[in-house]
């Protein structure tokens, strides 16, 4: 392999990683997390704002704080009331479960907690809005990421081709329709099957099986395929095309 070749794919899983890390980073579903101190003491949270599978959602607050105790509040979306449990405290951790929901459905949660006369309100002016999904299978799961991030690999591969004159532009945005084509037919309709808790359950609305970021990228690659094999005067479209496919993952996905 030559050495060109070899900075070529670096380049395309380094642009991929930092998309990947960016776009979850600016999720709108990214977990609420922070540390905080009392009298030099750690006290440390993290709050999902999705939970996946059959069981209760469980909160856990690491805290060096041995006295610190407090009580956890929710509600779902279908209820008006605010209910309250105080936390289990277990060695240096403090713990209590929001019952299971639906999947799609919501629930708002906050946690107080006390030391000596003092209350803290967790997270801070703001309430977390929680929404349950249902159980994927480790296959599935393992199925639809590795296939998506191999498509997102091969279509930066496929616009960095410019740079080696687009040799192998044609062949590697083949492959990487033929990637987000399986995504798009075949895995993600099982997965957001489960998901959404169709499985044994109902028939899915056609716009729940679908993803509209994977099948706009497979879209645009069509396009991008098409527009390649009929000119040679088009090689900068698979890079111009590579860019606007990492745009849809990261903001298309958000909405």
């Amino acid at each position: 392999m030559k050495k060109e070749t070899i900075i070529l794919w670096l380049a395309s899983f380094v642009i991929v990683f930092l998309t990947v890390y960016i776009s979850n980073i600016i999720d709108e579903d990214y977990p609420i997390t922070s540390t905080f101190g009392i009298e030099g003491k750690k006290v440390s949270y993290r709050f999902e704002k999705v939970h996946y599978g059959k069981e209760d959602y469980n909160i856990i607050i690491r805290t060096d704080v041995p006295e610190l105790r407090g009580n956890l509040f929710w509600k779902s979306e279908t209820d008006l009331n605010w209910h309250s449990k105080e936390l289990k405290k277990s060695e240096l951790i403090l713990s209590e479960k929001i019952p299971l929901l639906i999947p799609t459905k919501k629930a708002d949660y906050y946690l107080e907690l006390y030391y000596k006369d003092k209350k803290y309100v967790i997270p801070e002016s703001q309430k977390v809005s929680l929404t349950f999904f249902g159980k994927i299978p480790v296959a599935a799961n393992y199925l639809k990421y590795l296939i998506l991030y191999m498509g997102l690999v091969l279509a930066v591969r496929t616009g960095l081709e410019f740079f080696n004159n687009g040799a192998k532009a044609k062949k590697f945005g083949v492959l990487t329709l033929i990637l987000f084509l399986t995504l798009i037919a075949l895995i993600n309709p099982l997965y957001l099957s489960y998901k959404y808790g169709f499985i044994n359950s109902s028939i899915p609305p056609i716009n729940k099986l679908f993803s509209l970021s994977d099948i706009s990228i497979f879209i645009l690659w069509i396009i991008t395929i098409v527009t390649i094999f009929r000119s040679e005067k088009f090689k900068i479209f698979p890079l111009v095309s590579a860019i606007l496919t990492l745009l849809i993952f990261v903001f298309v996905r958000q909405s």
